[in-house]
């Protein structure tokens, strides 16, 4: 059985692939998110002003990482997609994915050729 948000647990059935891309994209988002607060505790605990400001830009292109990790996740993910559309915290302008935006996006079947 595989786990929600993790790697198959052990004598579980193989990935698949599109389950392994999905596996290693959040990876990859958790990985942006740390290197995210390491950049910050160090912006914090730095005098120089030019250290900090070229740190501080280093911080802000891994929020853009973020950003496009899970911009690519939600295209990939119907389940992820439904979680942002349905986005209770933000007025519907808003959220990540608008629903007109849904048909231009592909599904997990719409990818391996299923609907």
């Amino acid at each position: 059985m595989l786990v929600a948000y993790g790697k198959p647990e052990s004598g579980s059935v193989k990935a698949t692939q599109l389950e392994q891309l999905l596996i290693w994209l959040r990876e990859d988002l958790m990985g942006e998110l740390q290197a995210i607060n390491q950049y910050q505790a160090h912006i914090d605990n730095i005098d120089d002003a030019e250290i900090k400001d070229l740190l501080a830009h280093i911080r802000d292109d891994e929020k853009e990482h973020v950003a496009e990790i899970t911009h690519l996740i939600s295209r990939i993910d119907a389940i992820q997609r439904e979680k942002f559309m349905n986005d209770h915290t933000v007025e519907a302008g808003e959220r990540v994915v608008s629903e007109a935006e849904t048909d231009r996006i592909p599904t997990v079947g719409s990818m391996f050729g299923q609907k």
